[in-house]
């Protein structure tokens, strides 16, 4: 059979690579021939030069010969015995093995040979190339599209076949300038980069082209100067996946991670992976068996030395990963960070509850308010507390068995998380509630990335007169110079004792009613006069998310409560104000937060006290709210107008976005020793 010409160096003393012994040659053979594999015969006629090249399978290896079958006798030449036997290959992805056998015989049939003492492995390629399965290929240049399949890849070169109805059209195809190629399975995309033409053959109804990716790094995030640590684990864990370009089953042994990503090294020859590769299914496996799914993107590859047996170093961050398992991921990096650190680990309730009131959080004042509801404080925290990550996650810094910080995180509304709960051991307070701080801001780094996180805020709310908290919350506000990084507003708050027992009804001209989207813009307008900061879009007043009931829901699959109403108050269907109702089990907050009315007061000159008196008290009733807690903004209006103001909150709101200035803040204040 007339093929590709394959052939090695006649001359010894030019033979190159690396010598392959008689045994080993054997064993290859062997190999070849246990798994129906091939051998390259190159054959030349009697004063020729040209090179006549036949596949053939090999027989075992026996009584010193090696008897070979031709794979086809389409392309066997008739008078075989005209031709001199120039050498024998096998060709595998990276190398030739060529060695210069005695031919015993030859025939239509095929040839019978013995081995010499010795073959050369030739090095053809510097990686492994790689047949591609079911892949789409897009590759757009300049205004025009073309489609194909990609038939090979390397994580240097990408070999694709394309075709169209027109032929005529490849001619548009410009190998001279660069284009985007974009590979695809299914509905998902693969990959996609700008590339460059390496080669080009046309044919009637394909074009084959070669392309080679012009990046080897990408930014799929907003850079951040505080990056998430990476931990080096031992054992290693292992990155196992199939690959989406190939369908085999891959595993490779993991560098270093975080709660983003990780890096992996391989070997350049036998690379996997190239930069922007997306991986749709793969999972982590660490030293203690602990499996977890997820989603990856490599970002960026680098060679670690310039010889062949070298490394590649690929970077991949988190696309995504389930809440469970990413905060077992994170747990695990925090440990490893600092062994008294715990993220939602199983915790002795009893332990817990001793922590509250030794470290001085439950104050004698506020256990004279949830005393009588204690039974589903209780019941309502152990829901909190058990593997719960979609809504909830505890901090705990603990030494000795003994809890010595604590600080927790609450899904409250779509994309946000409320922050509370922050207490420490009165002689560890400068190093325990530092600590579970720091582990917050660590989970905040590790998590936003992430869509299931649904993490694009946090915020707390805290007494103005609580120094620690005025001194690193205010501070990071004042800090930030910019409300769209970090706000806080002025809240008044007071506990509303409403004395009106009137039907859920409203005289003309006011009306109270479900807010509508108009009425957000309204709001957002007002608000953006006032503050400017984030406090709309954590507490989901900017319209986006008014009739979402994914909270709702969340919380029931947790066997919990947790709803929220918003109203306008509107006078002749002019917006006065804004009241948002939440409602939840008891205990999610110890200050009732979870429970309670905020006021937005839009038209403060046109808005008295005696309305919103009004409005609060028909409010309390239609959802049966006892006493509840009130939230009033402008804290001013509320002074002015003679509610009565127990003390000022301030709602500070973070963007995940946005946190370097957060971190450079805290390094500054709690320098790290």
């Amino acid at each position: 059979m007339s093929g590709p010409h394959y052939s090695g160096c006649t001359d010894p003393a030019e033979d190159l690579g690396r010598p392959v012994g008689l045994r080993s040659l054997t064993n290859r053979l062997n190999y070849l021939n246990f798994s129906a594999g091939e051998i390259l015969v190159n054959l030349k006629p009697a004063g020729s030069d040209h090179v006549v090249t036949l596949a053939a399978h090999p027989g075992p290896f026996k009584d010193g010969q090696l008897v070979c079958t031709w794979r086809s006798a389409e392309g066997v030449p008739e008078n075989l015995t005209r031709y001199r036997l120039q050498d024998v290959l096998i060709a595998d992805d990276l190398s030739l093995l060529r060695w210069i056998p005695q031919l015993v015989s030859i025939d239509n049939h095929g040839l019978v040979l013995r081995l010499p003492e010795m073959a050369r492995e030739i090095r053809t390629r510097s990686s492994k190339r790689y047949v591609c399965s079911q892949v789409r290929v897009q590759l757009l240049q300049d205004g025009m599209a073309f489609h194909g399949r990609l038939l090979t890849f390397t994580p240097s070169f990408f070999q694709v076949e394309l075709s169209v109805e027109s032929p005529g059209s490849f001619r548009w195809i410009n190998p001279d300038t660069s284009g985007v190629v974009v590979f695809l399975k299914g509905e998902q995309t693969l990959y996609s980069g700008p590339c460059r033409f390496v080669k080009k053959s046309t044919g009637q109804r394909t074009c084959t082209v070669l392309l080679a990716p012009l990046l080897n790094r990408i930014q799929r995030f907003r850079p951040k100067h505080y990056r998430s640590e990476r931990q080096v684990l031992h054992p290693a864990p292992q990155l196992c996946f199939r690959h989406p370009l190939t369908d085999q089953d891959v595993e490779l042994k993991i560098k270093d991670l975080s709660g983003s990503g990780f890096s992996v090294l391989e070997k350049k020859e036998h690379g996997l992976l190239m930069t922007g590769l997306v991986l749709p299914d793969a999972e982590l496996v660490l030293g203690n068996g602990l499996r977890m799914s997820c989603q990856a993107q490599v970002v960026y590859q680098r060679v670690l030395g310039s010889r062949r047996e070298d490394l590649t170093l690929a970077g991949l961050t988190f696309l995504d990963m389930s809440q469970a398992n990413h905060v077992r991921l994170m747990g695990v990096l925090q440990q490893a960070w600092d062994e008294n650190a715990y993220l939602c680990s199983a915790v002795d309730p009893d332990a817990l509850w001793q922590f509250f009131f030794d470290s001085g959080f439950i104050t004698p004042e506020k256990y004279l308010l949830i005393q009588q509801q204690k039974d589903a404080y209780r019941q309502n925290y152990q829901k909190l507390y058990s593997d719960n990550p979609e809504i909830a996650r505890h901090f705990i810094y603990r030494s000795e068995g003994q809890i010595l910080g604590h600080m927790a995180m609450l899904r409250l509304y779509e994309n946000s998380w409320m922050i509370q709960h922050h207490a420490a051991i009165k002689h560890e307070i400068k190093s325990a509630a530092i600590m579970v701080l720091r582990q917050i801001g660590r989970s905040i780094n590790e998590s936003y990335s992430l869509s299931s996180a649904h993490m694009n805020y946090v915020f707390s709310y805290f007494d103005a007169e609580n120094r620690f908290s005025e001194r690193v919350f205010g501070g990071v506000a004042r800090y930030y110079k910019n409300p769209q990084g970090c706000s806080q507003d002025i809240l008044a708050g007071f506990q509303f004792r409403q004395n009106y027992n009137r039907p859920w009804d409203l005289d003309e001209p006011w009306t109270l009613a479900r807010t509508e989207p108009a009425d957000l813009d309204e709001l957002e307008e007002f608000y953006q006069r006032t503050s400017g900061g984030l406090m709309l879009k954590a507490l989901d007043l900017d319209g986006e998310f008014l009739d979402s009931v994914t909270i709702q829901e969340a919380f029931k699959r947790c066997g919990l409560r947790r709803e929220r109403h918003v109203y306008s108050l509107k006078k002749e269907n002019v917006l006065k104000a804004v009241i948002l109702v939440n409602l939840a089990d008891a205990g999610l907050s110890f200050s009732e937060l979870t429970n309670s009315l905020n006021v937005i007061v839009v038209d403060q000159q046109g808005t008295t006290r005696e309305t919103l008196n009004l409005m609060l008290s028909l409010l309390s009733v239609r959802f049966g709210l006892n006493d509840p807690a009130v939230l009033m903004y402008p804290a001013a209006y509320a002074e002015q107008n003679g509610f009565p103001v127990e003390k000022q909150y301030r709602l500070w709101v973070l963007n995940c976005q946005e946190t370097d200035p957060y971190f450079e803040f805290c390094e500054r204040v709690f320098p790290k020793t």
